[in-house]
């Protein structure tokens, strides 16, 4: 019966065509040699977040809340009157967030806390802090060269009586004045407070102009309206210092408190004055009326007229009634022409609706007021010369010229009104044209004496009124909650600093790991092999740290030693109808180990007792003379020229009673062609006669075809695939070389297998452990290899870079 494979048996190895994944035990035993990475990674992040914590200046929340009280106008006929006199109404919350959030509200803040000039205590390495609200020293200033400058200096207390300047060596004395950046300032110490409790007797002083103070409190403050349907506004501080924050907060709410008091003073004041002008006047008026009724009574001997002149009086007493209110109007609106166009009053509040019923200019003086106050508030830290105070005297002198022509208007139509009345009075006149004349001119003095008495009556009711509210002003604004500051700060979070270290710890190196992995373009290990051919892998040797070639000995125990006797046993079964085997050995290119498995092979073969001959084929760039430190003779190119016989190119190795060498001898100028060459056959039968195994390490097929032609004389090739050297798409070429068989029988020699987080790739696609659990070089089974010299920390170097990074 035919062999099939011309007498060689294939081992039962799996292939491509069966999937092969790794497991969870394969996966974490590949990439278990990352680990100390990881942790290292995870441990620098850890470090690296408690860095940023510790030097990263804490900064707390500090809330409070207030709630702006809407203050409804009076009813009754004085509604309009309270409403522009008080300058009460609806609340905006959003003008009031402006007026809270305002430069001029927040100086006063400043101003008011003293936070022009702060200390800060210097941190033993970098962080300084804010002390607040005592300092153990106090900085008081004399005399400021330039005050939209700020200036600063660093303090060195010496004792409670001595300090000097960083690190200068002149001292002074606490109390004494000195000269800083022409600025005339003196320290003081505060001796409440003990120097030793603080981390470092060096301090930073620091004066800022009350406007950058004031920008510095703008930065940290938020204000907020608490809900849609209420008035409340809830008020945030973030500072470093909590105390800061909450007199921050506290003071806010006081300010803003005094300047709504402040306000409706200043609009009470005003109006104040306004009516007792007014009431001056019409007590002159009055007194003259009276002076002029009475001499026209004792002049005229007037006297009361009854009868038919009743019903005639009384429509004009009631005419005249309406005629005196609308003459109460005009000359309100006079006044207040006369008021607008007064240039003294220029800078002035406008008092309105004195009785008068005029929407468009009630809206016109409210803003005037508004702008008005805002204007004079502005000129407490601004010089009239401003854009801005130019602007809004712009803008105020508009809304005066409005406010005349609307008042212009108003007055046009009531006199029209007044005219009709008047009409209408003339017609009940005419009426009483038959009474004596002499009563008719009493009924005029009375009437004007009568609009007079009513004018001052109405100013005297409102004097008494707006004097009582002016005692009893209080603002519209209620502390709900006071400043409370948080225990635990808003920055840095603990808690998310180190979540994201720790993501980045991770991420980093799981990254870098990936990266390298997608870029290795070479075999790695057996599954890389399995995934990419078919051709069967005959079996795995393992990385030798010997200097020596020949690692496999007659009595030697190791590890290496044992591999290559398994892939002996392996080439029985292979080799199993063939007496006289030959065996090819090559590679893709130079550097796979070819010669190292070359030797080894041929010499585990002598050690079975079967007489082996090593041929060096690779002609071209011939190694095995000098791996074995043999002297070079005749070759192959001798006997193929007909210059040597074959026993003249035999060489015995020392220490092995059955292995020879024939070496290639000289290198030929045409390798290629010397191969094809009729000697060649007759040398091959000669050796096939001569030798029980024939071991041929020939030229890498991936670089000449030396192999191609040589494959007719081979019954079995091994192709020495490297770990970490071969590229993978070398794998492509062993493939047709298999499945276009152009070299007999090939098997996979897997060269150089590294150990990989403590797990080994075995046989047959089996696993095997080494190193570990008792199979490997420390289970008792192989011989130690020998200690040797330590490396030089180059190799050291990139013996470690291979292991982390191959």
């Amino acid at each position: 019966m035919s062999d099939p494979n011309n007498g060689f048996t294939t081992l039962n190895i799996p292939t491509s065509n069966i999937s092969w994944a790794l497991g969870p035990r394969e996966f974490v035993f590949k990439y278990i040699k990352y680990l100390p990475w990881l942790i290292i990674c995870v441990v620098v992040a850890f470090v690296l977040a408690y860095i940023r914590i510790r030097y990263t200046t804490r900064i707390y929340h500090v809330q409070s809340s207030m709630m702006i009280k809407e203050e409804r106008a009076s009813a009754g006929d004085n509604q309009r009157f309270d409403e522009l006199f008080m300058n009460s109404g609806g609340v905006n919350l959003n003008d009031e967030i402006q007026i809270l959030h305002s430069r001029p509200v927040m100086q006063r803040v400043a101003k008011d806390l003293g936070i022009q000039i702060r200390y800060f205590g210097t941190g033993k390495i970098i962080r300084s802090s804010l002390s607040y609200p005592d300092a153990p020293v106090k900085l008081e200033i004399l005399g400021i060269a330039d005050s939209s400058n700020g200036f600063g200096f660093q303090v060195n207390v010496l004792n409670d009586n001595l300090f000097n300047f960083g690190k200068g060596t002149k001292t002074m004395y606490f109390g004494q004045p000195f000269d800083l950046d022409r600025n005339r300032v003196v320290l003081y110490r505060n001796k409440l407070n003990d120097i030793h409790n603080y981390s470092s007797p060096q301090f930073l002083v620091r004066w800022d102009p009350i406007a950058s103070a004031a920008d510095g409190l703008i930065g940290g403050l938020k204000i907020v309206q608490a809900d849609p349907q209420s008035t409340i506004l809830t008020l945030s501080y973030e500072t470093e210092n909590i105390s800061l924050g909450k007199d921050v907060l506290n003071t806010l709410m006081a300010v803003y408190d005094s300047l709504i008091v402040e306000d409706k003073k200043q609009i009470n004041n005003n109006t104040l004055t306004f009516i007792n002008l007014r009431l001056k006047e019409l007590s002159d008026q009055l007194n003259g009326e009276e002076n002029n009724i009475k001499d026209y009574r004792v002049k005229n001997e007037v006297f009361d007229i009854e009868g038919q002149s009743k019903m005639y009086l009384g429509n004009i007493e009631e005419t005249s009634k309406q005629s005196a209110q609308q003459q109460v109007k005009i000359r309100v609106l006079n006044w207040l022409l006369d008021y607008l166009k007064n240039p003294s009053t220029r800078d002035s509040l406008v008092p309105v609706n004195v009785g008068i019923e005029e929407p468009v200019l009630g809206q016109l003086v409210a803003e005037y007021n508004r702008l008005q106050q805002e204007k004079e508030s502005n000129l407490k830290t601004t010089p009239a010369n401003n854009p801005m105070i130019i602007a809004m005297e712009s803008r105020l002198e508009k809304l005066r010229i409005q406010m005349v022509q609307v008042l212009i208007n108003v007055r046009e139509g009531y006199q029209i009104s007044l005219d009709k009345m008047d009409q209408q009075a003339e017609g009940f006149q005419g009426q009483l044209r038959a009474l004596p004349g002499k009563t008719m001119q009493l009924v005029n003095i009375q009437r004007r004496q009568k609009i007079l008495e009513d004018l001052y009556s109405f100013l005297l009711m409102k004097n008494l009124e707006t004097s009582i509210s002016s005692a009893s002003t209080i603002s519209n604004s209620k502390i709900v909650e006071p400043a409370l500051g948080s225990f635990e700060p808003v920055t840095p979070n603990k808690k998310n600093i180190y979540t994201i270290y720790f993501l980045l710890g991770l991420v980093l190196p799981v990254g870098v790991i990936s990266l390298l992995e997608l870029m290795r373009d070479k075999v790695n290990n057996r599954v890389d092999v399995e995934k990419r051919t078919t051709a069967p892998i005959l079996g795995e040797i393992g990385h030798s740290e010997e200097d020596e070639i020949l690692v496999v000995t007659k009595n030697s125990r190791r590890f290496i030693a044992e591999q290559f006797r398994i892939i002996r046993s392996n080439l029985k079964y292979m080799t199993v109808k063939k007496e006289n085997p030959f065996l090819m050995v090559t590679s893709s290119f130079s550097g796979e180990g070819k010669s190292f498995v070359s030797i080894n092979v041929a010499a585990v073969m002598a050690l079975g007792g079967r007489k082996t001959a090593l041929m060096e084929f690779d002609i071209r760039k011939p190694k095995i003379m000098e791996s074995l430190n043999l002297k070079r003779k005749m070759g192959i190119t001798n006997y193929i020229i007909g210059r040597a016989k074959l026993d003249d190119i035999i060489i015995p190795v020392p220490g092995f009673e059955n292995l020879f060498v024939i070496p290639c001898g000289p290198i030929p100028p045409n390798p290629a062609e010397l191969l094809l060459d009729p000697k060649l056959d007759e040398l091959m039968a000669e050796v096939r006669g001569r030798f029980d195994v024939v071991v041929m390490d020939t030229a890498p097929v991936g670089l000449v075809s030396d192999s191609i032609s040589l494959g007719k004389f081979t019954d079995c090739t091994l192709f020495v695939i490297r770990q970490g050297h071969t590229y993978r798409k070398i794998l492509r070429l062993v493939e047709d070389l298999y499945i276009e068989k152009k070299l007999p029988s090939i098997s996979i020699l897997l060269n150089d297998v590294k150990l990989e987080g403590g797990y080994y790739t075995g046989y047959y696609g089996g696993y095997g452990y080494y190193g570990g659990y008792g199979y490997g070089i420390e289970s008792g089974y192989f011989e130690k290899p020998a200690k040797k010299k330590p490396l030089s920390y180059i190799k050291r170097l990139r013996r470690w870079w291979e292991k982390w990074f191959r």
